[in-house]
């Protein structure tokens, strides 16, 4: 962080990945760089700007904005229902192989890969939440959204 370098996840690892992780029920550590296309011009230039995220054992770690991104684009949301007094119920579905730990004020609850959560929202409010499995090493903090759906 001191030297502005990207975010990277890495281990030292001297036999498969499958004997430490896939064995384990762990995906691997992995880096995402954010990049329009796979041509080494362009994963320089998304190194070069930071465009990184780091995950390991389930976390994700990278800059604010970016992780939000990266989030609420592997995150759809459905409205399906709206009682007499305004009061939505909508279903959450991650869209990616990535689990995620959110945390609506109370108790954290699990959105699996590949799975749907329903979640109930009062008239007129925002659906606001952080992403436990997510951080924000800067700033020290996990990732919080309030949005209006």
């Amino acid at each position: 962080i001191e030297n502005k370098l990207f975010m990277a996840a890495n281990t030292d690892i001297h036999t498969t990945t499958a004997m430490d992780y896939s064995n384990q029920g762990h995906l691997r550590n992995m880096t995402f760089i954010i990049a329009k296309d796979a041509r080494l011009e362009t994963i320089k230039k998304a190194l070069k700007a930071r465009r990184t995220l780091a995950y390991s054992f389930g976390t994700i770690a990278g800059d604010e904005k970016l992780i939000k991104e990266f989030f609420l684009a592997s995150i759809s949301f459905e409205t399906f229902k709206t009682d007499k007094n305004g009061k939505r119920t909508m279903r959450m579905t991650n869209n990616t192989s990535l689990d995620y730990t959110l945390n609506f004020g109370g108790n954290p609850v699990q959105l699996r890969a590949f799975t749907s959560r329903n979640v109930s929202v009062p008239k007129e409010k925002e659906l606001i939440f952080t992403v436990e499995n997510m951080w924000i090493p800067t700033e020290e903090k996990h990732p919080q959204f309030k949005l209006k759906l």
